[in-house]
């Protein structure tokens, strides 16, 4: 064997000058600027998600207080069909907690009473009205329900503010209406 051969050792090489191995620093401030941008995407989706389940909540409640007093109603057809649910005669009535502690009449405007405040409690600014209406996707408020008296159907509408600025807006972009139609 030659002894040349085995005794030489092998040597490392090494870059030209010029060149190196590894990130610079602007590559590393362009990944940092694209993660931030896309974080700042992902907050943005979150806000987002967070609105519109706070407005299917309000959407949920409404719908729970409209079918609560359907079901009030139902249990009072008497002062249902005669229209004595008229939210202008809304009252606390004191021996009406049970149906036989008080009229028809009275147990309607006890009725009215506690829903229109459990509208005030659980929805912002809820609003509520009911009446015979054959359309009922219509009116701006409690005080502008547009019911129209027609039909044999009663109508249990619902309004509140959707967005939390104070306002009940009835535009295409922020609805916030719910009307049920009930038959007794």
């Amino acid at each position: 064997m030659n002894n040349r051969n085995c005794s030489r050792l092998v040597q490392p090489q090494t870059l030209p000058r010029g060149h190196q191995a590894g990130f610079t620093l602007i590559e590393v401030l362009v990944s940092v600027l694209i993660l931030s941008i896309g974080l700042v995407g992902v907050a943005g989706l979150q806000a987002v998600s967070l609105k519109n389940n706070q407005s299917a909540f309000m959407r949920s409640q409404a719908s729970a207080l409209a079918y609560d007093l359907a079901d009030r109603m139902r249990s009072n057809v008497l002062s249902a069909e005669t229209n004595l649910y008229d939210p202008g005669t809304a009252g606390p009535v004191a021996g009406c907690v049970a149906p036989t502690g008080c009229t028809p009449q009275e147990l309607a405007q006890n009725d009215l009473d506690e829903w229109e405040t459990a509208l005030g409690a659980y929805l912002p600014m809820g609003e509520g009205f009911v009446c015979i209406d054959s359309t009922p996707d219509d009116g701006t408020d409690s005080g502008d329900p547009q019911c129209d008296g027609l039909g044999t159907q009663l109508s249990v509408k619902v309004w509140w503010d959707d967005d939390r600025d104070g306002l009940i807006n009835m535009t295409a972009t922020n609805t916030e209406r719910l009307a049920i139609m009930i038959e007794l």
